[in-house]
């Protein structure tokens, strides 16, 4: 619980450094963004023209990996453009990239066609993604969405190896986002909890009005399913999910996916399709990287407290901007009315 103060005073810390041989790199500006529908941080910085050497890979297709440390809080980035601009008196680079997450993806890693030739669970095809020629590439999954079995024969992809790993999770409901540091994938369910259950939750992050130094409040609506037929193929299950306390009388258009193979898979995509149904506040705040707080997470549940109203939601973008001395995060949260 973030406490409502007149003033809030933060000592920014904000470094930049070449692994693994830790070479500092002085930065101008830095600036980060996540969503919900992106797999990795998406990032941009300004450097001294001076930093090439330190940032320019020796190896082609290898790009130089970064860790950036805003305020306490650590972020694994791989350097994959560079641009210089040189003007009088002055020489910069903008550099920009992804993730670590991005050695899953094009073009670090090859698209392939994966099949299943036996019964494997959601999360052991995720698993087997992971591999290259039947060898695990070291990274691991963080599962929390929904697990269920798929038949020998169901699972069909061409692609990378985030691809696959991604394709398997909306089959559910789920996204996928690469951990900040560690060489892990969060697997996750678009909502952990459904809106109409986030009333009687605890909130990850309470944030007073106070600590906000701008706030945009954009409202939009859609229909209010309560009900959606969810349905795989040949080997597929059919699913009637229904939001429990209605009378299921709106119905969303069906939704088909060969993957959908058990009642379990069917119930966290049904879930996730009701959820995002009715009006909807898409909440923007600018606040403070707090030592408190770092900088928020994508699936955070949240309650904002301005004044007498308190509007509760799921973090669903991030963004970053360090140019010291400020640094400021921009926090999009999705709240139901």
């Amino acid at each position: 619980v973030i406490p409502i103060r007149s003033t809030y005073i933060v000592i920014n810390d904000v470094t930049l450094v070449r692994l693994p041989d830790n070479t500092a790199i002085n930065a101008y500006s830095l600036s980060l963004k996540w969503d919900v529908d992106s797999w990795s941080v998406g990032w941009s910085a300004s450097l001294p023209a001076a930093a090439l050497d330190a940032v320019m890979p020796s190896i082609v297709g290898e790009p130089v990996e970064l860790q950036a440390t805003i305020n306490g809080t650590a972020v694994r980035l791989l350097t994959e453009s560079i641009a210089r601009d040189r003007r009088f008196g002055d020489a910069r680079l903008s550099v920009s990239g992804r993730g670590r997450v991005a050695w899953l993806a094009d073009p670090y890693a090859q698209a392939v066609a994966r099949t299943a030739a036996t019964d494997m669970t959601a999360q052991q095809l995720s698993a087997e993604s992971l591999t290259q020629n039947g060898v695990p590439v070291g990274w691991a999954l963080d599962w929390q969405l929904a697990d269920w079995l798929v038949p020998a024969g169901v699972w069909s992809h061409q692609g990378t190896m985030i691809d696959a790993v991604k394709r398997i999770a909306e089959a559910a409901g789920g996204y996928v986002l690469g951990h900040r540091t560690a060489q892990t994938l969060h697997v996750r369910p678009r909502y952990p909890l459904l809106p109409w259950e986030w009333a009687g939750a605890t909130p990850d992050i309470v944030i007073p009005s106070a600590v906000a130094s701008t706030e945009a409040i954009t409202w939009s609506e859609s229909p209010a399913y309560n009900r959606v037929f969810v349905a795989g193929q040949e080997q597929g299950r059919m699913g009637q999910i229904t939001r429990a306390g209605t009378a299921g009388d709106i119905v969303a258009p069906m939704v088909t996916d060969p993957l959908i193979t058990h009642a379990d898979a069917a119930r966290a995509r049904g879930a996730s399709i009701l959820a995002a149904g009715g009006r909807q506040a898409t909440v923007a705040l600018r606040l403070p990287v707090l030592p408190a707080t770092g900088i928020l997470d994508i699936g955070q549940l949240v309650e904002y407290q301005d004044g007498a109203t308190a509007r509760r939601g799921l973090v669903r973008a991030v963004s970053v901007e360090a140019g010291l001395p400020n640094v400021w995060q921009t926090v999009e949260i999705e709240t139901h009315a």
